[in-house]
Formats: structure tokens, C-alpha cells, sequence
């Protein structure tokens, strides 16, 4: 595995980790959110570095649509969803002066616990299509 593959996928792990730790650790709406967006630096992570594992340069982008699109990775149908639901999340917590067009976004428990069971899923499954290429 390349270097750059390699670090690309330690900082994927590293955001798993942390979405982890803050949906153990957490007590408010906002650690919660907080987990949920670390869920989908993850899965941006390691499709990144899916695609510099392909040779290709990739976008400075946190929306995952075009970035699922440059992994050129052909996820089941379930994993295409969980994408769509999961991309909007990054936007509010990161950006609070900018208006937010998409749906109104609420964070609790059972929230975050459904995104980061998803997000293990799926990172898992991208993990071994990236380990099979190598």
C-alpha cells in the first residue's frame, strides 16, 4: 500500500475512533452531532483514500456524492443510500454562518448510535475492498 493510501486510511480510522468516543462520552444534542460528523469524515477519509490508492488526485471536497463518484467503488445499494443520508451532515456543525438549505438535522442518541453503526458497516466494507486491491 502506498504511503499516502496508508495515511489517508489512519486519519479515516482516527475519525471512526473519535465518532466513537463522543457518542460514548456524550450528553448533548451537539456532542452527538459532533459524532455524526466525525462518521462522515470517516467514510470522506477512506473514500479518499480509495482514490489515491487508484493513482488519482483528489478533490479538497467534503461532499461525498462526487467523491463516492471518483472511488469508482461500486457500493450495494444500501451503502449508495446511507451516502445520500449521510453526506448532508458535515455542513451545519461546520459552517454555522451559512444558511442551510438541506432538511432540518437532529441529533439524540438513537440518532447517532443509527449513523455510527451505519458508518462501521460501510467502513468496513470499503476497508476490504481497499486491503484486496493491495
Amino acid at each position: 500500500m502506498k504511503k499516502i493510501t496508508q495515511k489517508w486510511l489512519e486519519y479515516a480510522k482516527g475519525d471512526l475512533e473519535g465518532a466513537e468516543i463522543l457518542f460514548k462520552s456524550a450528553k448533548t444534542q451537539w456532542t452527538y452531532q459532533l459524532s455524526v460528523l466525525h462518521c462522515h469524515q470517516a467514510v470522506e477519509k477512506i473514500l479518499k483514500a480509495v482514490i489515491v490508492a487508484k493513482g488519482k488526485e483528489i478533490k479538497k471536497i467534503h461532499d461525498l456524492i462526487p467523491l463516492l463518484r471518483d472511488s469508482e467503488l461500486d457500493l450495494p445499494r444500501e451503502f449508495q443510500e446511507y451516502i445520500d443520508k449521510l453526506n448532508p451532515h458535515y455542513q451545519p456543525i461546520r459552517y454555522p454562518d451559512i444558511p442551510y438549505k438541506g432538511p432540518i438535522l437532529k441529533y439524540n442518541r438513537e440518532i447517532a448510535q443509527e449513523y455510527l453503526k451505519k458508518t462501521k458497516e460501510i467502513f468496513s466494507w470499503i476497508e476490504k475492498k481497499l486491503m484486496s486491491k493491495n
